[in-house]
């Protein structure tokens, strides 16, 4: 798993920021040095999520040679660039409620954000987590709640365009590390059945479906999101 020339690289969704992993990063710590950087694209970039891996891997050279990395939602997408652009830099690969395909519905939600629409949190969050991890509230939902409310509206339009319009069905056969995927059963953008495909792509995934789940849910258990990604970095 983990040693003196490991550790872990952990990339966030949109509009979010590092943060979300602070719970996950301080359980992973045990086991080895841990870096959340920020992954939030810049307006006019093209390719954005390779462009992002690209400044990682330009970044990281101070890091340990082989890396646990996972992602999730824009992350996710993120990481897959990762290890595709430097697979001897990465030892295992989690993708967190994402996919490797477009979803073009986001397009229209970036062109409202560009024309300063406003945005209906609680829409979103509705989508987010379930009726009763709302009704519960606690510190995951009022950090995402702040997060939307105080995103960077054009770097969240930009996040959400490359989304849209990301497409790697071609080329995920070729990333040989062991990858674990972790669907939630109401992802409605991350469908189950969406990761499932991309599982089928990847010549060593397994995949897990939270019973469920909503799209933020796996960051409302810290410690099992912390063992699931402990797992999947014993291969």
């Amino acid at each position: 798993m983990s040693g003196p020339d490991q550790g872990w690289l952990l990339l966030h969704g949109t509009p979010l920021t590092p943060q979300v992993w602070d719970g996950v990063a301080g359980y992973l710590r045990e086991y080895g040095p841990v870096w959340c950087p920020d992954v939030s694209p810049v307006a006019g970039v093209r390719d954005t999520q390779a462009a992002l891996a690209a400044h990682l891997a330009d970044g990281l050279d101070h890091s340990p040679q082989r890396l646990h990395v996972a992602g999730h939602s824009f992350g996710g997408q993120v990481a897959i660039e990762f290890a595709l652009l430097a697979p001897e830099r990465v030892r295992s690969l989690t993708v967190v409620c994402s996919r490797d395909t477009p979803f073009p519905a986001f397009a229209a939600a970036a062109a409202r954000l560009r024309d300063g629409m406003g945005v209906d949190a609680d829409t979103v969050l509705g989508r987010w987590f379930t009726p009763p991890e709302l009704a519960a509230g606690g510190a995951v939902v009022s950090y995402a709640r702040q997060c939307l409310l105080h995103a960077d509206r054009t770097s969240w339009a930009a996040a959400l365009d490359a989304i849209a319009s990301y497409d790697r069905a071609d080329r995920v056969g070729s990333i040989a590390v062991p990858c674990t995927l972790l669907a939630a059963e109401f992802d409605p953008v991350s469908t189950p059945a969406a990761m499932s495909d991309l599982a089928g792509r990847l010549p060593r995934a397994s995949m897990h479906v939270m019973a469920g789940a909503a799209h933020m849910t796996p960051f409302s258990d810290v410690a099992r999101l912390g063992m699931l990604l402990v797992g999947a970095a014993r291969g």
